[in-house]
């Protein structure tokens, strides 16, 4: 398993907490670290603020990137051309040539009478060289479910953490394994919630409940939230990259720091099926 660094927080505030957007200063430092901590792969998305700009005008453009697309609203449209522009823009944005790879970021644009026209559009360009890979963004297994009869991505992005296993408990990572679909894992932090202080007023009282027997099992172990939440997803060795989310340098440095360390074994112990509690659309 591999780290990504996730760059929602570039371009905008992000989160549970709405941690500010990291600074120019702050960044040119992160930049630096990344660059030489051996990471390869950068996550982002249109729709995440200004950060595809930020990574085209810095050396994180070099990376390997990974970007997302979601078809408006208005379907009134010519799907292929909107692709071709939407894609256009974001290497003009990102300041290459080309990317590899371009996630689909709702699996329902698939189920509708335009989505074999969507797929074709994608496929063209990926024929063209301009994209690498095609894959999806998805929040639940039985969304990969639904696409997975007509249709085999590149690659996978996933929720996992330590209360969301949905998908290990499924079976999916095993059949995603066998197709030999890539799986980049996402919200090890699930939005910060798991790693900050949780006596905030934004956390309700089921989630204070099971947040504060994690941190209690940890204090036990002697065992840092951090620490818990990367090593339990790196645990498994179905889920090929890690995607991570960060606050500041620090942040980023103490991330990379505990990943490097020898593993840790942290019980599955703290998974729930509470769909309010692990998928964040669903907090007030």
């Amino acid at each position: 398993m591999k780290l990504v660094i996730g760059s929602a927080q570039l371009g905008m505030n992000y989160g549970l907490f709405h941690k500010k957007k990291i600074s120019h200063k702050e960044f040119k430092k992160i930049e630096k670290l990344i660059l030489k901590s051996n990471i390869n792969f950068i996550d982002t998305a249109s729709s995440y603020g200004n950060s595809e700009n930020i990574i085209g005008n810095s050396k994180l453009k070099k990376l390997y990137i990974i970007t997302k697309i979601k078809l408006p609203s208005k379907k009134n449209i010519q799907i292929k051309n909107w692709v071709q522009k939407e894609i256009s823009k974001s290497l003009n944005k990102l300041k290459i040539k080309k990317i590899y790879a371009v996630l689909v970021h709702d699996y329902k644009d698939l189920l509708e009478s335009y989505g074999k026209t969507y797929l074709l559009a994608l496929q063209e360009l990926k024929e063209k060289k301009i994209i690498s890979k095609i894959g999806i963004s998805i929040y639940n297994f039985q969304e990969i479910e639904k696409i997975w009869k007509f249709w085999k991505p590149d690659l996978v992005q996933i929720p996992f953490n330590l209360l969301d296993t949905r998908i290990l408990d499924s079976g999916w990572l095993d059949i995603l394994k066998k197709f030999k679909v890539t799986v980049f894992a996402r919200s090890v932090f699930l939005q910060g919630f798991l790693i900050n202080d949780c006596s905030s007023n934004k956390i309700n009282k089921k989630h204070k409940i099971i947040f504060n027997k994690f941190k209690n099992w940890c204090y036990k172990n002697k065992i840092t939230l951090l620490q818990a939440c990367i090593h339990f997803v790196k645990h498994f060795k179905q889920i090929d990259y890690l995607i991570i989310g960060f606050n500041n340098y620090n942040h980023l440095k103490e991330i990379i720091d505990v990943f490097k360390k020898k593993q840790i074994i942290i019980p599955n112990k703290f998974s729930t099926s509470k769909i309010n509690l692990i998928d964040p659309r669903r907090w007030n």
